[in-house]
């Protein structure tokens, strides 16, 4: 192997990824249905079973003996007694959103994920991918929260789907995304629609289809909350699964175990909501501009994700020219902020 042959240490990485399986006694298969497609996770082991699988389990499907359109393989060093093989690059190498520059080309994606030094890897011609980390015990909130998010938006994208940072509920049949950066009162509003009836396809990535008719489909059942703002959501007080963490995290709910029939798997695209926080106590909607809601979906998603190109922006371009786009300014009573949004659904 040659330190720029990406190929190559994509071959290594899943050599180890194998022998991970025979010292881990076996392998646990978990199947899903994520945006038509069906995606096998492949572990080495138990380890990383209850830190990957809660977010997607209302995906979950039986398993599925013919070949999955994308296999996912997992380990961790700590459980199964097998390093990751050297990581041939230098920091230099990386550029933004932890790709690894060096190490990613048209057939192969590398991302380093620096904080725990976790490796995600796809080869897109072989439809595989693989993920590791040093030990199981630290997969990061994050990741529980939207696990293998890098490898799923590499291999969606040449299939017509896009990763992006947004929320999606859904009343009946019409799909509502959410979209604005951090902070801007998305999880607010979807989990007060959630109690109040509405249909939650997703909280902060959801999986687009822009093309012909907009369709969303739901990827993560998880929705995060800042500590602060649990008071007003009693109902889903019993469902926080990281109590221990609320000190320096967001409080991690799966919805899927604690509200399944809510959950729906999409729902076609019919309004675009920018929420904006006010602190006044109703909730109004105006009118927005498709460059307004370009602006407050944009950035967020396409700089959060590795390898975002053009094709990305001029689909989410093209998006907010064909559906309406409303602001959204959110109150403080939040049982309004769904009845406001009514007023701008299809008849």
């Amino acid at each position: 192997m040659t330190e720029t042959n990406p190929l190559a240490f994509f071959e290594s990485v899943y050599d180890a990824y194998q022998r991970a399986e025979q010292s881990a006694g076996g392998v646990i298969d978990r199947y899903y249905t994520i945006g038509d497609y069906t995606v096998r996770l492949q572990f080495a082991g138990h380890a990383l079973v209850p830190f990957i699988t809660p977010a997607l389990e209302h995906l979950a499907i039986s398993p599925d003996k013919t070949r999955a359109d994308l296999t996912i393989c997992l380990w961790d060093s700590a459980s199964t007694a097998t390093s990751m093989p050297p990581r041939p690059w230098e920091l230099d190498d990386q550029i933004v959103r932890g790709e690894v520059r060096a190490f990613s080309n048209a057939r192969i994606h590398t991302m380093l994920s620096g904080d725990v030094g976790a490796v995600s890897m796809l080869d897109e011609t072989e439809n595989l991918g693989v993920y590791w980390i040093r030990d199981a015990c630290h997969v990061p909130t994050y990741e529980r929260s939207a696990p293998l998010r890098a490898i799923i938006h590499w291999w969606m994208r040449q299939h017509g789907r896009f990763l992006v940072h947004a929320g999606a509920i859904g009343y009946q049949e019409c799909g509502v995304l959410l979209v604005g950066k951090g902070g801007s009162g998305k999880s607010t509003s979807t989990l007060a629609s959630l109690v109040h009836g509405w249909r939650y396809v997703g909280d902060d990535y959801c999986l687009l289809a822009p093309n012909g008719a907009p369709y969303v489909y739901s990827l993560y059942n998880s929705a995060k909350l800042n500590a602060s703002h649990l008071e007003n959501f009693p109902r889903l007080l019993s469902g926080i699964s990281n109590p221990e963490e609320l000190a320096n995290e967001k409080a991690l709910l799966y919805l899927h175990q604690h509200q399944p029939t809510s959950l729906i798997s999409g729902l076609p695209v019919q309004v675009i909501l920018l929420p904006r926080v006010t602190g006044r106590p109703e909730t109004v909607v105006a009118p927005a501009t498709p460059t307004a809601a370009l602006q407050a979906l944009g950035p967020s998603s396409l700089f959060q994700l590795p390898g975002i190109g053009q094709s990305e922006f001029l689909a989410l371009a093209d998006l907010v020219r064909k559906v309406p786009c409303y602001h959204l300014e959110l109150g403080t009573e939040l049982e309004r902020i769904p009845q406001t949004m009514m007023k701008v659904l299809p008849q």
